[in-house]
């Protein structure tokens, strides 16, 4: 068994592995768990020849037969799966992968190859121990990881829940704090036009300017209701012009989206949150004498939705030398915002664009659309 070891073990190793995509512990147990289950194939075979006299015509057609049949049951129920698997869970490959190496060495050593003696009954029962243990194992490590995963996903839907009902409520929020100040912006109304028309009998027309532009102040500070038709983006939207007016922003919206699209919810409010977030911030720091605005556009390109963000900054910021992506200056537990918003665009077959230039940071994406089934 060295020499199929050294001949195609090794060999193939390295031909995948230039071929595969994951070169962690995702290769490593997958590699494992094929190489074992061929060799578990040719075990089977081997002992069923051995059984009907030694004759390697069962071997050949019960070979010819197997290794098919195994490829197209794998491809056609367990291929999907366990992408599924791949794709979500990223910790724990490799100790999978080093208990499926382990077995891997087992099953060779403890194999009986074509052509030599079969050992004594106590030999023969540890082989058989050990084509059992093989499947068994291997449910098991598949098993663990798929709780994991649902596992994950259960937390992640947990999460998503969370924020709709505090966006839910959010946008409940401001829809009562801006009906409240609408009601008392129309019980002021009668008053502020009688006001303004004795000004403008006495051709008092500073006092006019003057009061028109006291009116002016308190109705911007009135938070509006519809930002956006969308009742997420509304939320997200609303929640960061109340900040920014806290923090004497212009917070300037451009918005055109209809009130749902084929995205997902938690995809677009991690997204926008981030966005938000982030753009306000690096506003928030900036001098007063500095002009501070925040510039946010979103509609519908064919079968994208544009996002793009604009705002300026205090400090350029400095992109990273590995990913190119920009690094945060607000410390440890920060910088994960356009990380966040990296990975919903590559979601959507899509790329963050960020750029600093003359004091204006951009940060801007196109979000493949769905078709809707």
């Amino acid at each position: 068994m060295s020499v199929a070891f050294f001949t195609c073990t090794i060999p193939s190793a390295i031909i995948f592995l230039a071929l595969s995509r994951h070169f962690g512990g995702r290769f490593f147990f997958l590699f494992c768990l094929t190489d074992t289950l061929s060799f578990w194939i040719l075990q089977i075979t081997n002992f069923l020849d051995r059984l009907t006299g030694d004759t390697y015509v069962v071997m050949f057609i019960s070979r010819l037969v197997l290794f098919p049949l195994v490829e197209w049951f794998i491809w056609q129920y367990l291929r999907i799966p366990y992408i599924e698997l791949q794709r979500n869970l990223n910790k724990g490959w490799w100790l999978f992968a080093a208990i499926g190496g382990t077995y891997y060495l087992l099953i060779m050593v403890t194999s009986v190859p074509v052509g030599t003696p079969m050992p004594d009954k106590v030999g023969v029962m540890r082989i058989i121990l050990v084509l059992i243990l093989m499947p068994l194992t291997y449910l098991t490590i598949l098993r663990s990881l798929w709780r994991q995963m649902v596992e994950n996903r259960t937390r992640t839907e947990m999460a998503v829940l969370s924020t709709r009902s505090q966006l839910a409520l959010e946008n409940l929020r401001i829809v009562q704090e801006s009906g409240a100040a609408l009601i008392q912006a129309r019980h002021d109304m009668l008053g502020n036009l009688s006001v303004l028309q004795s000004l403008s009998w006495k051709k008092d027309y500073d006092g006019l300017d003057r009061y028109l532009a006291l009116l002016t102040r308190q109705t911007e500070k009135i938070v509006p209701i519809k930002i956006a038709n969308h009742p997420i983006v509304n939320a997200i939207l609303a929640q960061g012009a109340e900040r920014a007016q806290t923090s004497d922003i212009d917070f300037r919206c451009k918005v055109t989206i209809p009130e749902t699209v084929s995205i997902l919810d938690e995809d677009l409010a991690a997204y926008l949150i981030n966005l938000v977030r982030n753009a306000l911030e690096a506003v928030e720091m900036l001098t007063r004498d500095q002009e501070k605005w925040v510039e946010i556009t979103i509609h519908i390109r064919g079968k994208y939705l544009f996002i793009e963000c604009k705002n300026p900054y205090s400090h350029a910021p400095d992109p990273d030398g590995d990913s190119g992506r920009y690094i945060s200056r607000k410390g440890d537990g920060h910088g994960y915002g356009l990380w966040i918003m990296e990975k919903v665009a590559r979601r959507y077959q899509s790329e963050l664009y960020t750029e600093a230039r003359d004091g204006v940071f951009l940060a801007r994406t196109a979000l493949l659309m769905p078709e809707s089934k």
